[in-house]
């Protein structure tokens, strides 16, 4: 079952709602964590996603939450210990499928405490799942889901069965989604900046409480991605200020790689804060050519 929300606000009216995901999820099984986790993060990332909050009904999904499935750019399916026991997940996947063929649309698949080969190959739980199911309904409708979950596992997507913490897991599955996105859809750089900013500031803050040497070459990694995203806005803008916001990043870049060769005294690091400082210095050229009105870069 899938749940829906906004970033804003809830709607009863589905032909207002404005998504690009779509999320299928066994609502008994993850509604109040992995999901609801899920949602969070795509929300931080200003991800517009769909969630239906009705309880199910009758033997057949409307025909709004068909409409929902058809109007994302994105569906992302838990496939969770119970997923199999929901004719509604089921009939949510064979639509999912459809558009994906039909319109290009992409499929995230998360294996939520399952293995890819338990939903693949309908073992456990989802082989009794579908007995049940053929004892009540058509075999006919049995079998499409029965290959329906035999294709959706055979794609890339999310192992939920290692170790990580789930509170970064959803994050990097939440980027993964809006980078998905982004490849897809106008407006993605602004988008894209406005995450690494925000992961910057987290890092940022992480190395200030520890002090570690891997925690502030973490940040720096992050800041260099950061600073490559703002590069390809600048160039594509004529606004001074956009520049000024790219060296800020690339002089705190420089501050960090100065800090760290006065911590170690070592070769390397020195000459990893020279060639940093004559990248900066380029830039800094590219910069003053803006204001001269000439474009190099």
């Amino acid at each position: 079952m899938a749940y829906n929300v906004s970033s804003t606000s809830f709607t009863s009216n589905i032909s207002q709602q404005i998504h690009d995901v779509f999320i299928s999820f066994r609502g008994d099984d993850t509604r109040y964590t992995f999901t609801s986790h899920l949602l969070a993060a795509l929300s931080r990332h200003q991800v517009q996603t769909y969630l239906d909050k009705e309880i199910e009904r009758g033997d057949e999904i409307s025909p709004s939450l068909l409409k929902a499935i058809n109007d994302a750019k994105l569906s992302i399916v838990v496939f969770s210990e119970n997923f199999a026991s929901s004719r509604w997940c089921l009939e949510e996947l064979v639509k999912i499928l459809e558009c994906k063929k039909n319109n290009g649309q992409i499929l995230v698949p998360i294996f939520y405490h399952v293995h890819p080969t338990q939903v693949r190959n309908q073992t456990g739980s989802y082989a009794l799942n579908l007995v049940e199911h053929e004892q009540l309904r058509d075999m006919n409708k049995v079998q499409t889901w029965r290959l329906a979950l035999k294709e959706a596992a055979n794609f890339s997507g999310w192992d939920c069965l290692g170790t990580r913490i789930e509170s970064e897991l959803v994050e990097q599955i939440a980027i993964d989604v809006l980078q998905k996105l982004d490849s897809i859809t106008s407006g993605g750089l602004e988008r894209r900046v406005n995450t690494y900013r925000q992961i910057a500031q987290q890092k940022l803050e992480k190395s200030l409480r520890t002090g570690n040497l891997a925690d502030i070459d973490d940040l720096v990694k992050t800041l260099y991605q950061l600073a490559e995203l703002k590069l390809e806005k600048a160039t594509r803008s004529d606004d001074l200020g956009v520049w000024d916001d790219l060296m800020a990043t690339y002089e705190r870049i420089l501050q960090l790689k100065q800090d760290k060769w006065m911590r170690t005294y070592s070769t390397k690091d020195l000459e990893d804060f020279k060639a940093t400082r004559n990248h900066v210095l380029y830039i800094q050229r590219e910069q003053f050519n803006r204001k001269m009105g000439i474009r190099g870069i």
